[in-house]
């Protein structure tokens, strides 16, 4: 086994791996499962200024599938304006024929600008076509002192904009002295989070939302 650097970049889509360097023998006469060490894609998409970088200790190639497989991945998200957000995760394949990364174990997305602002979840997919990241197992949504858990969610990269469904919305509020005044709690079918605006709006089925408030004593 032998140290190999990769780097790619790649106008709209990942086109086949080119090559290897560092290596003796051309990337066709390697094992179908070749492990690479020190793995680094750059993905540069000139239809909305959105760049991924996908990094990770270990990645295996897997040539006669054409599927990178992915330990221990981190994926940074960077558009025009800057670095937005970074996914964190136990493994993750990439494949380049459909050009569809899937993430699971342990996900958690994290917004660079604001560290109290994450999401949790065990996976998701994302096809590199479109700018919709497809979350299709249940979330847990942290914004500060606001806890979302979610069945599911659709993240759209283009519009910043959070889809997320059968949403319960938690928030404590608390006092001057730091105590915990009340808290609500909010049910509804759909919920957007805009985050640019940092906003969330609630809808129903029913056009009814199920809202309580819980007001705490303090001494």
């Amino acid at each position: 086994m032998k140290k190999t650097y990769i780097y790619f970049l790649i106008v709209l889509a990942i086109y086949p791996l080119l090559g290897c360097q560092k290596s003796s023998k051309p990337l066709a006469q390697l094992d179908n499962n070749s492990y690479i060490t020190n793995f680094e894609l750059l993905q540069k998409n000139t239809s909305n200024d959105t760049r991924i970088r996908i990094t990770s200790p270990k990645a295996t190639l897997d040539q006669t599938n054409n599927i990178i497989e992915i330990v221990d991945s981190s994926i940074e998200i960077i558009n025009k304006d800057g670095q937005d957000f970074k996914v964190k995760s136990g493994y993750s394949t990439i494949n380049n024929m459909s050009n569809l990364i899937n993430v699971f174990n342990s996900v958690t997305i994290s917004f660079i600008d604001n560290k109290d602002y994450y999401i949790t979840t065990n996976s998701f997919n994302w096809d590199l076509n479109t700018s919709i990241i497809d979350i299709d197992s249940p979330l847990n949504m942290n914004l500060d002192n606001t806890k979302i858990v979610a069945t599911n969610g659709l993240y759209n990269l283009d519009l910043n904009r959070f889809k997320i469904d059968n949403s319960v919305f938690n928030r404590t509020f608390y006092n001057s002295e730091g105590k915990i005044t009340y808290q609500v709690e909010i049910k509804s079918d759909l919920a957007n989070w805009l985050k640019n605006e940092n906003s969330l709006v609630f809808k129903s089925n029913g056009k009814q939302v199920e809202t309580s408030i819980k007001f705490l004593t303090t001494k």
